[in-house]
């Protein structure tokens, strides 16, 4: 579900308990990662702040990601508020966070996130 409704498409409104639970227990096994080890960190990638905001000098790959992991949650529970005060559903997904790259995947029909083959969206 992660890996390809999230990463690759959009979360539907039934998905969001479920991933919220995997995203906690990838949280768990990151926590028991150290940082500095389990990855092969790209130092030209890491030193160049346009294309990384990672910090691999923290004590766990959770605590490397923790913004990504609490943004997600955050992103759930604005769905969901936003579901119980308008009743209409914003699917959470993952998007490029420089303004143009949103700006145009942001009113993309689904369908498109559906008929996705190869690559992510944000990655296009």
């Amino acid at each position: 579900m992660l890996t390809d409704r999230l990463y690759r498409r959009y979360l539907r409104a039934e998905e969001l308990e479920p991933a919220l639970k995997l995203m906690a227990q990838a949280r768990e096994i990151f926590a028991q990662k150290p940082a500095k080890t389990s990855i092969e960190w790209d130092a030209a990638m890491l030193a160049d702040p346009e294309r990384s905001r990672l910090n691999p000098d923290q004590p766990s790959l959770a605590d490397v990601f923790s913004s990504y992991f609490d943004r997600f949650a955050d992103a759930c529970a604005s769905a969901k508020s936003f579901v119980d005060a308008f009743n209409i559903y914003q699917p959470v997904r993952t998007v490029i966070t420089d303004l143009a790259g949103f700006a145009r995947d942001k009113n993309k029909p689904l369908e498109e996130y559906d008929a996705l083959e190869g690559a992510p969206m944000w990655l296009r």
